[in-house]
């Protein structure tokens, strides 16, 4: 049953990374790159603490109440009105991401691989497989990111080997030209977008097998994705300039196309594409798995399963009017900042402080009961 879904920390791991890292290799160093400049190596390097506790936060989060997801959450510390309302916050923002995730491989696909084929099949096509992979359950989602890992981190690990020969220090020059308030607005870019909207494992913590090592594994999961987006982002700069890093919307594809070693192995786009590909797809797998997991919840439904088709209707749909075209999604990313920030950690932090002033004043009830 859907309800006794279980993972192992292994897998719970592997999920982060695909999660933390999924459509940040190719818009976050364009995104980086066009405030701070040559500079968004620095801004990733100072971010990649901060983000890490911001993960840590997120899973101490979920410690404080065992056994419940964030519907639970919500519902025991809020009550079953007002917490359903703060929950369908969480649940818009679950159902948003999953879509404009697969809207973001439509544009892409459309633009720089088949663009003759219109933008609307390949979201239909994307969404298709989301419906059979989210009705599979959480257990073959995780089987199945599990199964493919080696191979997604040995496409990222040589393409990065390949471009070192293109890579060129004098690009990243000069240092701080820009100022630390400069700076300090890439390191929010850098944190926000890969590590706040981790939230979304707060659906998923309950399901993961509790072992000593499980704290240990999730934090190294999000160490991967963090030092993975931090090389893309350092490789654009070193390889293209931060230029053609600002100017060019899918930065580290066009980084793929200098790959030349020998004359022989050149072009390794293709290989950007599909890691890219399989991780963003997997970011929206996650979200909707969330979403759909969430709903049932919410509604006291025995099985999530038959609300997958109606989702996958709905998904269509909205992904072909959540945006006009790539550009206009790119110029909402600083509104999407303060969108990310406000469910952590804002709101988490009310629902907390609400919890422990009942706890205190003898109101509310332990998270175990």
């Amino acid at each position: 049953m859907p309800g006794k879904e279980h993972i192992g920390t292994r897998q719970a791991a592997i999920l982060v990374v695909y999660f933390a890292v999924g459509d940040m290799l190719l818009f976050l160093p364009s995104s980086m790159s066009s405030i701070v400049r040559q500079d968004a190596w620095i801004s990733a390097l100072i971010g990649l603490p901060i983000g890490i506790g911001l993960a840590w936060y997120i899973y101490w989060y979920s410690e404080k109440f065992p056994g419940r997801n964030l519907i639970g959450i919500h519902t025991l510390v809020l009550g079953r009105w007002l917490g359903g309302i703060v929950s369908l916050l969480y649940l818009g923002a679950f159902f948003n991401n999953s879509v404009v995730t697969i809207r973001e491989i439509g544009d892409f696909v459309t633009t720089q691989m088949m663009t003759e084929t219109p933008m609307r099949v390949i979201c239909l096509l994307m969404i298709i497989l989301s419906v059979i992979v989210i009705r599979s359950g959480l257990e073959n989602i995780a089987r199945s990111a599990e199964f493919f890992f080696p191979l997604y981190l040995l496409m990222l690990t040589t393409m990065v080997i390949f471009l070192l020969p293109e890579a060129h220090i004098a690009k990243l020059t000069p240092v701080m030209e820009n100022g630390f308030q400069t700076l300090a607005e890439g390191v929010v870019y850098y944190v926000t977008f890969p590590f706040a909207e981790m939230f979304v494992f707060w659906m998923i913590f309950p399901h993961i097998l509790k072992n000593k090592h499980l704290k240990r594994d999730y934090l190294l999961g999000v160490t991967i994705a963090g030092v993975i987006i931090f090389a893309m982002i350092l490789m654009s700069l070193l390889v293209l300039g931060p230029y053609l890093t600002k100017h060019q919307m899918y930065s580290t594809y066009t980084l793929a196309k200098k790959v030349n070693i020998g004359h022989f192995v050149q072009r390794l786009e293709a290989i950007m594409a599909l890691t890219w590909i399989m991780s963003t797809f997997m970011r929206s797998i996650i979200y909707g798995y969330a979403f759909i997991k969430g709903v049932s919840d919410l509604l006291k439904l025995r099985d999530y399963r038959p609300l997958t088709i109606p989702l996958g209707v709905t998904m269509f749909g909205y992904a072909v009017i959540v945006s006009p075209h790539v550009v206009y999604m790119n110029a909402i990313n600083p509104y999407w900042i303060l969108w990310d920030l406000t469910y952590v950690p804002v709101i988490s932090i009310l629902v907390f402080l609400i919890y422990r002033i009942k706890l205190r004043w003898g109101r509310g009830s332990s998270p175990s009961k």
